[in-house]
């Protein structure tokens, strides 16, 4: 499917930036409930959806996009997908120039991108731009924690009312627009043409070679199973992890089930299918955290997380991070690591074999697997209120999502990630789970009274959930109702 394509494009992409098969019933199950709505992946090749869309011409218009700068501690999240000066040898850039190229010269307009580098983000330049209710940028891509929180503010446009833009196409992400709008609007949102949302999700890196050591079965059928769930993932962890040097003490020099961060509590959660808040009759967000299901799979996560003879866990935040963790993994002294699939090319050229599992269900009867992006990191799109020139605009982005269906997805899937950097069939189709089941919590966008950092919490076990969600619930409830005057008010 064509969403499964697109963020295994961004595993080449990441390489520069960070240094026929038999169908199971329960593949096409966990499909057919994703809600996703993708173009069958032998048809990529062959569809041209840009060319079915009305001809208009731009008049030359310039739209303006603020994007994130390379800079700092986020280089990796930095915009490559919408703007290219020129053919340079590298495979992305030469297709974003000429999917360009063509649009350009064929609607007769122009994109104009701004970098906002590090410690500024394109959230930064956009509230002052507003402020000062000046229409100098069309577009911003940046994080949902950083933008989203400007639609309560009345600074953001609904995008659902953007002429042209057609959601019900594949090129966008219908269901994905459902998790994030509120009130039947839509503040932020992706298609086709931007790879930072795939490219952020988080998967379960294991090693082949220590699983057929250990015996371990085989884990693709777990996950096709529906028996890849957060206790059996636990297990094998607990079952393998051991002093590697005998010294008595579990550290970086021994050897783990698996390694992580706190935040992929967060994940955790998640992937169960729960959330912060979820909607009422009205699109409205509603608080949910606090339910007997949501508490279990707190309770579990935490238990992992924090179990320090199982587990090595980083919280201090080094620099990097996927250095420190990765390299135990690198050194095959762990079965798991937990990653973005960003962090895969950095591990092509390994030694062993690696595949890559989604993160792991609650229970084994849940609807399906879910996986979400950092709601810091990753960036979506975003259209402020200042906007003159509506038309254009969504016209524009249509024609970019529609055209990258024919130009990123099919030159980069063929040329060079089929075969270079996940090294069996049988990763792809993790992939496709992965690709296919993205899920957003405007809870942990919006963070309402802290109870983002409830969730994040029960990763350190910093505070009683029960106790922690009392002392916020009060000021998220305030904040959600605050949101809800402010958007019914517009």
């Amino acid at each position: 499917m064509l969403k499964a394509i697109s963020l295994l494009l961004i595993l080449v992409i990441a390489v520069t930036f960070l240094a026929g098969c038999q169908e199971n019933s329960a593949d096409v199950a966990n499909d057919e409930k994703s809600g996703n709505t993708g173009v069958n992946l032998n048809e990529t090749t062959s569809g041209n959806y840009e060319s079915e869309i009305e001809y208009l011409d731009l008049g030359g218009y310039e739209i303006s996009f603020v994007v994130r700068g390379g800079t700092g501690g986020y280089a990796s999240f930095y915009c490559i997908d919408l703007f290219s000066e020129g053919y340079n040898g590298d495979l992305i850039n030469d297709a974003v120039y000429e999917r360009n190229l063509f649009l350009e010269e064929k609607y007769n307009f122009k994109i104009k991108q701004t970098y906002a580098e590090h410690p500024t983000f394109p959230s930064d330049v956009l509230r002052n731009s507003v402020l000062a209710q000046e229409d100098v940028y069309d577009v911003a891509y940046d994080s949902l924690s950083m933008t989203m929180p400007m639609a309560g503010e009345q600074m953001l446009t609904d995008i659902y009312t953007l002429p042209y833009i057609n959601f019900s196409k594949p090129y966008w992400y219908e269901n994905v627009n459902e998790d994030l709008s509120i009130g039947n609007k839509l503040y932020m949102t992706y298609g086709e043409h931007m790879l930072s949302v795939n490219a952020g999700l988080y998967g379960v890196f294991f090693n082949k070679q220590i699983a057929d050591d250990f015996n371990i079965e085989n884990l693709y059928d777990a996950v096709r199973n529906n028996k890849w769930t957060i206790e059996k993932y636990y297990n094998l962890c607990k079952d393998i992890a051991y002093d590697y040097n005998g010294d008595g003490i579990m550290d970086y020099h021994d050897f783990w089930g698996t390694q992580t961060q706190m935040h992929n509590a967060y994940t955790f959660f998640i992937a169960s299918g729960e959330k912060i808040v979820s909607k009422d009759e009205n699109d409205y967000p509603v608080l949910s955290l606090n339910n007997p299901r949501a508490i279990n799979v707190l309770e579990l996560t935490g238990d992992f997380l924090m179990d320090t003879n199982t587990t090595m866990q980083v919280n201090s935040w080094p620099q990097d991070v996927w250095g420190y963790i990765g390299s135990i993994f690198k050194e095959e002294r762990s079965l798991f690591v937990e990653g973005a699939i960003m962090q895969a090319p950095a591990m092509r050229n390994w030694d062993f074999d690696f595949g890559i599992l989604p993160n792991p269900k609650y229970e084994e009867n849940q609807d399906r697997y879910y996986h979400t992006p950092s709601v810091w990191n990753t960036s979506l799109l975003a259209v402020p209120a200042t906007i003159t020139n509506p038309d254009k605009i969504g016209y524009i982005l249509e024609i970019l999502a529609a055209k990258s269906v024919d130009t990123l997805t099919p030159t980069y899937y063929d040329l060079q990630l089929t075969n270079k950097v996940m090294r069996d069939d049988e990763s792809g189709k993790m992939l496709d789970i992965m690709f296919s089941s993205v899920a957003f919590d405007i809870g942990a966008a919006y963070d309402f009274g802290g109870m983002f950092n409830v969730v994040l919490n029960v990763g350190t076990k910093a505070a009683n959930f029960a106790s922690a969600y009392a002392a916020a619930e009060g000021n998220a409830q305030k904040a959600i109702d605050k949101l809800i005057e402010t958007l019914e008010g517009e």
